[in-house]
């Protein structure tokens, strides 16, 4: 008798005790009471033991659940699905199938990957090592569906209800895209709930399986980006330089680790400075590549006077990667405090500012594109422009992560009033200082919303440039 037709005649039985207390206890009443009282104290009667009857029901199904699935052969099938739910890896399923199936019950085991039949674990025994019993498995059992069956004699499915199943050859488990063969000759004395409990535990076990997987792959991909996003740090100054007569601060912070964004501040003699910013198209490892050839291509240039050259430089070397889509926007400028002057080529880059100190207050200038994009399209035109330099001027160099964040309205930072008047207000600050009013303006316009892209705020004041 199965666990599930015991299980149900323990409850029918408890119930037909209760009723019969119901029919039983007015017959007795009604001796000495009336009609009424009798039928009244048959109802608690009955209402007492209904209540009573679940936990009496529980009890006997505690006491069948034990006889069914722990006695007998069922208890290996019962054995080796605990041990399911408690693996979390191939080794660990592997381990169980030899404890609790192989040394326990003699049983042999085969698991193969349902999608091409590769072997994933077979077991020494003889009897599931004959020569065509994989071939033959593989031709009657290919069906990648998920359930249980029942190995005939001949190798065939057979339903968990045959009556054929007193012959049995083992029994089968299809979950997860795995085939898990067991050959025994004791499936006929294996409760079927057994085996229906085994294959929600392998199914349990295999999701496990891709987690666990997955989390290991995301924490090896992890440590990869971050060895990359080191690197790529690597290539940027690690602080920046102390010019004469210049102050130089920077805000770098990539929205993910790997950043398209870039600087540099190089200094090149006592009163030249190269400053450097541009941001590559795209995101990930092909844009930090990008951005390390471009900054290793200006360092190693012989003359980093030469701004139209360093361009051609770099449009050179993006183009010799041969990818397709890449490309940066990029601005070169070079400080002299000696001449006084800023020479410098905008490639496409989103707004640098000059913030000059006049009599009548703090005035922007903003610096208009003076060549293309680099590393896509042909340098056609590239002009060198030179722009006087006074004392406490700044210029700054900020990413489009800056002046395109919108606010709660769509409406970008670089187009609100909110920013000419705050840079106008920061510009008698430090370098330092300026960034940080920049920064701090940028998270206070887009509130609660999360920043879209890479952020890079470059600052140079020029000192007193007549002592």
């Amino acid at each position: 008798m199965t666990y599930r037709r015991t299980r149900s005649l323990v409850e029918i039985g408890a119930t037909a005790v209760a009723a019969l207390a119901f029919l039983i206890v007015p017959l007795v009443a009604a001796a000495g009471l009336g009609f009424l009282p009798a039928l009244a104290s048959g109802a608690v009667a009955f209402l007492i033991l209904y209540i009573l009857k679940d936990r009496a029901v529980a009890a006997l199904d505690h006491r069948v659940y034990a006889l069914s699935f722990r006695g007998r052969e069922t208890r290996f099938v019962t054995a080796f699905s605990e041990r399911v739910g408690v693996s979390f890896t191939i080794p660990d399923l592997v381990e169980a199938i030899r404890d609790k199936l192989e040394r326990a019950a003699d049983m042999g085991a085969i698991l193969v990957k349902s999608s091409n039949w590769e072997i994933v674990y077979q077991s020494p025994a003889s009897a599931v090592n004959e020569p065509t019993l994989l071939s033959t498995l593989a031709a009657g059992f290919r069906d990648e569906g998920e359930g249980v069956l029942l190995i005939s004699d001949a190798l065939s499915p057979l339903s968990l209800s045959s009556k054929k199943r007193a012959n049995s050859r083992g029994f089968l488990v299809r979950t997860a895209g795995y085939h898990l063969f067991v050959l025994t000759r004791l499936c006929s004395f294996i409760e079927p709930e057994a085996f229906s409990a085994l294959k929600v535990e392998l199914s349990s076990y295999f999701e496990r399986v891709y987690t666990v997987s997955e989390l290991f792959e995301v924490a090896s991909l992890s440590k990869e980006w971050q060895l990359i996003a080191e690197t790529q740090r690597s290539f940027l100054p690690r602080e920046m330089p102390r010019p004469k007569k210049l102050e130089l601060a920077v805000l770098y912070r990539p929205l993910v680790n790997v950043s398209g964004d870039y600087y540099d501040a190089i200094t090149i003699d006592e009163d030249r400075t190269l400053l450097v910013a541009g941001d590559v198209s795209g995101k990930g490892l092909a844009a930090a590549l990008i951005m390390g050839i471009i900054v290793n291509t200006i360092r190693v240039a012989k003359d980093k006077s030469d701004l139209a050259s360093l361009l051609i430089s770099v449009d050179a070397a993006i183009k010799d990667m041969g990818f397709d889509d890449k490309y940066t926007v990029m601005f070169l400028g070079l400080v002299d405090t000696d001449k006084k002057t800023l020479r410098y080529v905008n490639a496409a880059m989103a707004d640098p500012i000059i913030v000059s100190q006049t009599a009548t207050g703090p005035r922007l200038v903003r610096l208009e594109p003076t060549a293309s994009i680099v590393g896509l399209v042909p340098l056609d035109e590239l002009v060198v422009e030179e722009l006087p330099l006074r004392t406490d001027e700044i210029i700054l160099l900020a990413s489009d992560g800056v002046t395109e964040a919108p606010n709660a309205s769509g409406v970008r930072l670089g187009d609100a009033e909110v920013f000419e008047r705050s840079l106008a207000l920061a510009s008698k600050s430090s370098a330092e200082d300026f960034v940080g009013s920049v920064s701090a303006m940028l998270y206070s316009y887009v509130g609660d919303q999360s920043l879209k892209d890479d952020v890079t705020i470059l600052a140079a004041k020029v000192g007193r440039l007549w002592d």
